[in-house]
């Protein structure tokens, strides 16, 4: 179940889209994620059309979970394990 797990998110207006931005703004959220929660699991929902999206998150470590219904909808489910974080302060 995602039920209480963390849920990565983008949208980008469509003038902005395929310049590489949700792909750097979602990786800079994961590695802050990742000083912070350590070994944190986190999901995202993509509709199956988005395709551009489907990319972003597989990208950023995001891996097909499962596939199920949203609000109605078809929806995939990806989830990605955080990285543990190695402190370097003494």
């Amino acid at each position: 179940s995602i039920q209480d797990l963390p849920e990565m998110g983008w949208v980008l207006a469509r003038t902005m889209q395929g310049k590489g931005y949700a792909t750097e703004a979602v990786r800079a959220a994961l590695a802050w994620g990742d000083t912070r929660f350590e070994s944190m699991r986190t999901v995202c929902i993509v509709d199956p059309d988005n395709l551009s999206s489907i990319h972003v998150a597989e990208k950023c470590g995001y891996r097909e979970f499962e596939r199920t219904t949203y609000k109605g909808h078809p929806t995939i489910v990806f989830a990605r394990q955080g990285k543990k974080s190695v402190s370097t302060e003494l």
